[in-house]
């Protein structure tokens, strides 16, 4: 058995295990303490590690298949786990002496943040001065790094957008996560007031963005030569696959089950649930191709030029309606699953609640999406640096 499937393998048997405490995760705000332990346990954090730091050094086809068989047991479990794993990627990016420290007791690190650059910075010797709050920093409850984004402002320049890592101790964390989905993601704003960052803690937006970031000098495999918005479209997608697997799977033990009020016939016996059941695991199955065959694209990239903007484009197009078939196909099945579905008691209403939460997610949203394919199609820029 190779790594990968001994990861996924983990993952399986995980999946039990993360949806028997789905209601405690949402009850709780974020992860509970057991779930990040196990997950630690399972290797799952340096999935994309570069092994020159004790990781696996593996590619985002492992880090889709986790994410989706977590997903499918608690959708806020999911999405904090694909984080982690991510965003151990994005160290890789940072300077080499970054990652000398980051990864000089482990192979990975929790960290949360995003990357709206909502912070200011002043150059200071040595580094930035850094003053800001930031939303949605999604698994802050367990980080261990957070991840600003902010404005370097200079005299006589343009503000320059840059990347800056903090310690978790140095951030205060504001107890402000009250949502109707995606409760377990404990995504809290952090805020910092003139925190120093160390250059080496630093990175340029752009460069991470674009791929010519530091990582691409100083790992040889393609895979740390990547933008890091391609990296990003890998942690979302598999989440919103694998929360609608998980409504088709939930869907389908409800229904066998259920009878209906008025008639106390069975449920399955009803031409229409057995439509919604049908099309509901053939959308799952669709949203798992799309993302195995955007994976496979990903894989053949070389690191001998850049991803081309067409590229870029066609995997935030995808996302965008990876996320849309998801949330519609949850939506599907909740018109078709009965009142009690809707009850505080139901894991179908969790995921439904939670997917159309996340799909309000800038990055997700699948009009902006379509709107950026169109507008390059037509020859036009892409009007956002978010690709």
């Amino acid at each position: 058995m190779d790594l990968k499937q001994e990861l996924v393998g983990r993952a399986h048997e995980l999946k039990p295990v993360i949806a028997a405490r789905a209601a405690a995760t949402q009850e709780k705000r974020a992860l509970v303490d057991d779930t990040v332990k196990d997950l630690c346990d399972a290797g799952f954090m340096q999935t994309l590690t570069p092994k020159r730091y004790g990781g696996h050094e593996l590619h985002v086809d492992t880090v889709a298949e986790i994410t989706r068989i977590i997903s499918s047991a608690c959708p806020s479990t999911g999405w904090v786990t694909a984080f982690y794993m991510g965003h151990n990627w994005f160290h890789a990016a940072f300077p080499q002496k970054s990652q000398d420290e980051i990864f000089a007791d482990r192979p990975y690190q929790l960290t949360s943040g995003q990357i709206a650059p909502t912070a200011t910075a002043n150059r200071v010797p040595g580094g930035y001065q850094l003053t800001g709050r930031q939303a949605w920093s999604s698994g802050v409850a367990h980080a261990t790094w957070v991840l600003f984004s902010g404005l370097v402002l200079e005299d006589g320049a343009q503000p320059e957008p840059m990347l800056f890592l903090i310690p978790r101790e140095n951030v205060e964390v504001i107890d402000n996560w009250f949502v109707a989905g995606m409760q377990g993601t404990g995504s809290s704003d952090v805020s910092v007031e003139d925190v120093f960052v160390p250059e080496q803690h630093a990175v340029s937006t752009t460069k991470f963005m674009d791929g010519s970031h530091p990582g691409a000098s100083i790992h040889d495999n393609p895979i740390y030569k990547l933008p890091g918005a391609t990296i990003k479209y890998f942690e979302a997608m598999p989440v919103m696959a694998g929360a609608l697997r998980g409504a088709a799977e939930l869907f389908l033990d409800a229904t066998r089950e259920r009878i209906v009020t008025y008639t106390g016939t069975n449920a399955a016996t009803k031409a229409t649930t057995q439509m919604r059941l049908g099309r509901s695991f053939a959308a799952a199955d669709a949203l798992d191709d799309m993302i195995d065959s955007a994976a496979l694209k990903l894989m053949r990239y070389d690191g001998s030029r850049p991803l081309s903007l067409e590229e870029r484009v066609n995997f935030r197009m995808r996302l965008g309606l990876i996320t849309k078939m998801s949330g519609d196909g949850v939506s599907d099945i909740m018109e078709g699953a009965g009142g009690n579905a809707f009850r505080d008691s139901s894991a179908l209403q969790r995921v439904f609640r939670d997917v159309s939460v996340i799909r309000t997610h800038a990055v997700l949203d699948y009009e902006t999406a379509c709107e950026i394919q169109g507008r390059v199609l037509l020859g036009m820029d892409p009007g956002t640096p978010v690709i």
